[in-house]
């Protein structure tokens, strides 16, 4: 992957697409005010250095483009303080499944220091922290590994084989009338039966996502029992909470 000769154009889409997530063709061909002709010529050539993805109805960052240990360490004490703030919500004993990202792997490792009880996922991160905790009944969704997790439709089937008693989930962004996106939709599928098979359910929700796109739609804000944040949504996000849901982390 060769980074070095890219235009300033091409160097401001990519910037862009890490602070939104998602873009449409037209959307970066107005932004830019050039033809759909040349960002497609930039976009395609992006894609073909594996900087971004091609997607359905546009582009979005290419995550295996950066590697997930450097996405980890971003904005890491923003993500221990949320971290804690899901862990407050859980009661000792309690069963708990844990999906993607980086910030429920990190509600994982606290797990591991707050006492016995079941937990399920499909985050190797998240299980890495737990497998040699003895007080910790571990089980990992099998499938194909993507990014250190395992994606695809045997993880949503993995998450309806059980009925826990929390489940901690992240999304790509949340859409402006209160959408929850992912970047494929079999992670919003996955998410989807991780909510449905709990019995409370905790959207950790970094403030960057609010607002940013993505591609696949699942769900809405309304739908988790608990926010945790960083930061109030805007305002237009406020009214699709769910009464007492929001939840913000110091």
């Amino acid at each position: 992957m060769n980074a070095t000769d890219l235009s300033d154009r091409q160097r401001d889409i990519l910037r862009l697409l890490e602070q939104s997530g998602f873009a449409t063709i037209e959307d970066l061909a107005e932004r830019f005010e050039v033809t759909t002709q040349t960002i497609r010529r930039d976009v395609n050539d992006l894609r073909d250095r594996a900087l971004l993805m091609r997607v359905h109805r546009g582009v979005r960052p290419n995550d295996g483009a950066r590697p997930y240990a450097s996405r980890a360490v971003e904005q890491q004490n923003e993500k221990a303080a949320l971290a804690r703030e899901v862990l407050r919500l859980i009661p000792a004993g309690a069963s708990v499944s844990i999906g993607l990202g980086s910030t429920p792997a990190e509600v994982a490792r606290l797990l591991a220091g707050a006492g016995a009880r079941d937990v399920i996922t499909n985050n190797l991160v998240a299980a890495s922290h737990l497998w040699a905790c003895e007080e910790i009944n571990l089980s990992i969704c099998g499938g194909s590994v993507r990014d250190r997790s395992v994606s695809g439709s045997a993880a949503a089937e993995f998450f309806a084989a059980y009925r826990v008693d929390f489940a901690v989930f992240g999304v790509a962004g949340v859409d402006e009338d209160g959408a929850l996106l992912d970047f494929r939709t079999e992670e919003a599928r996955a998410r989807a039966a991780m909510q449905t098979h709990a019995r409370h359910s905790v959207l950790v929700l970094d403030q960057v996502k609010f607002l940013r796109r993505a591609p696949a739609r699942g769900g809405w804000l309304s739908d988790p029992d608990y926010v945790v944040s960083n930061a109030p949504p805007p305002e237009g996000l406020t009214a699709a909470l769910r009464e007492g849901a929001l939840v913000l982390a110091p």
